[in-house]
């Protein structure tokens, strides 16, 4: 019954729809390329990015599937309209988006010499492109079926990708191969004139950009834990139409502290990315988002232990006290305890050593004694990412010198 409701009532989408102009094109050629970004919309599993001649959409001349947020354009949509349906995992359609001219933004975009080889193509699962209208399609200006003539001869287009087998175009080319796609096309009209084949390029890219955190390790609290103020380094990889930008944000969870927000474009996001954590203490979220030149899109997080504190220690005499000259007293017999402690966000105790005077560093097991005297304790401790901390105590160990037996009396 839940499914059967589901395809009845049709979810809603809202559906924000931005353009950015964009560069592309032949070795030193003069090419225009329009993005569409839109916001994601709860329920939708992918997007139909689809494409008619009318506005109104009477019928639908190609269209373009993907999972991401946004999609590159060719002049060879120039023509078209536009607009984005989300969808469901069930394959139900939610609420179309508004219907923009890709004619007016190609007027809009200017054109530059470029120098990247060829064209790039957006992510789509279902890739098609199309050659323009098969039924204007034509050979060469010189012959009888060219636009030139009296009367306009039928031609019929054909294409083959990546070197296979001739097709005849009815509209649009699906590419399935992921990477670069040869396409090749000429026309023929029914006397015979063909015209010379003509190459296009197409990068098919699916693969959205991978991010990653390099050396580090989990730590005992099953994070990765890192001494505050140390660099985090990630790794971006990104092999098919090259990295667009990346944002990246760390910050403390409860808000306290510093916070980084980072957003690199272009080469700089092809690099190794340093981040510094200096400021921040706790519980921390490290987030980021990246997107291609084709559109794919990724966002991320990892939890991380900052830790920005060193252990912190108490001295406690089991038969004595501190005094307010800062000493500790004992009795005789009288042991000094140690106890370190991490704070609660902190990585854990990793070391407590002590040396009475100048003697050798030991490590803490078990209360301390002491010989008769004065003595300077120091006690060095630190946590598992290298907090470390150093005390030091005075302590005066007393043996009375009165003999326990008494005294006699004697009359005079």
């Amino acid at each position: 019954m839940r499914i059967l409701d589901q395809n009845i009532i049709k979810f809603k989408f809202s559906f924000l729809l931005s353009f950015m102009l964009l560069l592309s094109g032949e070795a030193f050629s003069e090419q225009q390329r329009v993005s569409l970004r839109w916001k994601p919309s709860q329920g939708a599993e992918s997007y139909l990015i689809e494409l008619s001649e009318d506005r109104e959409f009477l019928r639908i001349h190609h269209f373009y599937k993907t999972k991401n947020f946004r999609y590159e354009f060719n002049s060879q949509d120039s023509k078209f309209y536009v607009r984005v349906v989300g969808i469901t995992m069930d394959g139900v359609r939610g609420v179309s988006s508004p219907i923009i001219s890709l004619a007016d933004k190609f007027a809009a975009a200017p054109k530059v010499k470029v120098e990247r080889p060829s064209t790039v193509v957006a992510s789509s699962e279902e890739l098609r492109i199309s050659l323009g209208d098969p039924k204007t399609s034509g050979p060469s200006s010189n012959s009888p079926g060219s636009p030139n003539s009296q009367k306009q001869v039928p031609v019929s287009t054909y294409y083959r990708v990546n070197g296979g087998e001739w097709q005849k175009y009815e509209g649009s080319i699906s590419l399935s191969q992921e990477g670069w796609n040869e396409v090749e096309f000429y026309s023929e009209d029914i006397l015979g004139n063909k015209e010379t084949p003509k190459k296009t390029k197409y990068l098919k890219d699916t693969t959205a950009p991978q991010v990653r955190l390099i050396g580090e390790k989990k730590g005992q609290s099953g994070l990765i834990e890192i001494k505050s103020g140390a660099e985090l380094t990630l790794q971006v990889t990104e092999e098919g139409s090259g990295m667009e930008e990346i944002t990246i944000n760390l910050a403390a969870r409860d808000g306290s502290g510093a916070e980084v927000n980072l957003t690199l474009s272009g080469e700089e996001a092809k690099k190794p990315i340093k981040i510094s954590s200096s400021g921040i203490d706790g519980l921390s979220i490290l987030r980021w988002e990246a997107n291609d030149k084709a559109g794919n899109y990724i966002q991320s997080e990892i939890p991380l232990l900052i830790d920005a504190k060193h252990p912190v220690c108490v001295f406690a005499p089991t038969e004595g006290k501190l005094r307010e000259d800062g000493i500790y007293y004992l009795k005789e017999n009288g042991l000094i305890a140690i106890r370190c402690e991490d704070p609660g966000t902190g990585s854990g105790l990793s070391k407590l050593e002590y040396k009475i005077g100048n003697g050798p560093a030991q490590s803490y097991q078990t209360p301390i004694g002491f010989n008769t005297g004065i003595h300077t304790v120091t006690i060095y401790t630190s946590d598992r990412v290298g907090n470390q901390a150093e005390f030091k105590i005075k302590v005066n160990a007393i043996k009375p010198d009165w003999q326990k037996t008494g005294s006699e009396l004697q009359e005079k």
